[in-house]
């Protein structure tokens, strides 16, 4: 009994010892892995650290050799050539040619056959002035070193060398008439896509060419032409001594100056119907009066003797506004206008009378016979002397700082159906006054 007793205590014994032994073990394993891992971690972070430290050294070395700098010296000055290539173009004149003659002015108007940034600084009053304007082909080496070509649409282009063989992108083509759509000298629809610009009468065109400007006295500022002109509001009574003057010396009704008799505007209907009930003095190849057209003697005549003025466009157009009403308004006569523009877009209120406001050639005459004969209203045509006067801006200021402009430049622009826009829907044929 005894002896098995005893085998059974020893047998406990080797078993507990046998677990301690076990977990002993255990336990080291645990703290060798711990151990390796921290070791592994260490390690890792050392190699990341190493390598930073190797790359800066390589860094720093490198920018030490001189094969380096050179190249990093290099670099700098390719840039900065850049940057002042970038500034003498920005500063280089801008080059304009004339390609065809306007109306066989060579010149288009201007002194000289070649004109500079003076020239646009001091007698064109331009912001923007650093430009160059010349009918000359060979003022630059060649033609594609041009920065705009301007081609007058109402004249033909030279047969020889009728547009020219190289074009380059920068260079904007400039389609330029001041003439309605009906005198345009060229099949349109073999130019598509060749013009960049249009400078014309049109309200619409990229570059406004109209023949005078209204500005305000006060403010400086140009109100017309515009689509959509601030004007000041018109006075319910109006006094001015000069007018009413020269009202007094007044005798005659009306006059015209014109020399196309027959026009697509028919306006020679309307003068012929208006004669039927007031009197109109025509003078010029169309009537039986006579003056120098260009003289003062015919501005004095309107000054003294005239009422009324008739300023009839040849076409019914959008826009057409001619030299023939602004003429008559540095005068002291009531233009009375005929034509297809929107009126109140080029001149204040109350200062012409617009034909097509009447139904008739008989309305209108009316009208005309009771302005005339109250010297209240007709002061009244002419309160916008005191707020406003003619001016005129060059197209030309215009594009030259189009042509200086980095923004503009970089903007792709061509009309692909030139004969459309300036064709489609411009005039009329009809008017609306009864004739």
């Amino acid at each position: 009994m005894r002896y098995t007793e005893r085998r059974f205590i020893d047998a406990s014994l080797l078993e507990r010892r046998g677990d301690e032994e076990a977990n002993a073990v255990e336990n080291v394993t645990y703290v060798t892995k711990e151990t390796i891992y921290k070791r592994k971690k260490c390690t890792i972070l050392l190699v990341i650290l190493v390598t930073c430290a190797s790359f800066l050294g390589i860094v720093h070395l490198l920018s030490n050799v001189p094969e380096f700098n050179q190249y990093r010296i290099l670099r700098a000055y390719q840039r900065q050539i850049r940057n002042e290539a970038k500034a003498v173009e920005a500063g280089r004149p801008r080059t304009i040619l004339f390609w065809n003659s306007f109306f066989k002015n060579k010149r288009w108007g201007f002194d000289e056959d070649t004109l500079g940034p003076d020239y646009f600084r001091d007698k064109m009053n331009c912001p923007v002035y650093r430009c160059d304007l010349t009918n000359n082909r060979d003022f630059l080496p060649a033609i594609e070193m041009y920065d705009a070509v301007l081609f007058h649409v109402a004249e033909p282009f030279p047969l020889l060398y009728s547009a020219p063989r190289v074009r380059e992108p920068h260079q904007l083509y400039v389609f330029a008439l001041m003439e309605p759509p009906g005198e345009t000298k060229h099949v349109l629809t073999d130019e598509g896509g060749f013009y960049n610009l249009t400078m014309s009468y049109r309200l619409d065109s990229d570059l406004l060419w109209p023949y005078q400007m209204f500005e305000d006295i006060e403010t400086g500022a140009v109100v017309a032409p515009a689509i959509r002109p601030k004007w000041r509001q018109t006075p319910a009574v109006w006094n001015d001594t000069n007018v009413s003057q020269l009202w007094e010396g007044k005798t005659r009704m009306a006059a015209w100056f014109v020399s196309h008799c027959e026009t697509l505007s028919k306006r020679e209907k309307l003068a012929a119907a208006l004669q039927k009930h007031i009197p109109v003095d025509i003078y010029g190849k169309c009537g039986n009066f006579s003056c120098p057209y260009t003289s003062n003697e015919c501005d004095e005549l309107l000054d003294k003797s005239y009422k009324f003025y008739f300023s009839f466009e040849n076409s019914l157009c959008n826009d057409y506004v001619t030299e023939k009403l602004y003429n008559a308004m540095k005068r002291y006569v009531i233009p009375v206008v005929f034509g297809g523009a929107d009126y109140s877009r080029f001149v204040p209120p109350h200062s012409v009378i617009d034909a097509e406001d009447f139904e008739s050639a008989a309305e209108l005459a009316a009208y005309l016979r009771y302005v005339a004969t109250h010297p209240e209203e007709y002061m009244r045509y002419f309160w916008w002397r005191r707020y406003y006067r003619l001016t005129f801006r060059s197209p030309f200021c215009d594009l030259c700082a189009k042509l200086h402009s980095v923004s503009f430049r970089q903007k792709t622009q061509t009309y692909t159906d030139i004969e459309k826009w300036w064709m489609g829907d411009q005039c009329r044929f009809e008017a609306k006054i009864g004739l």
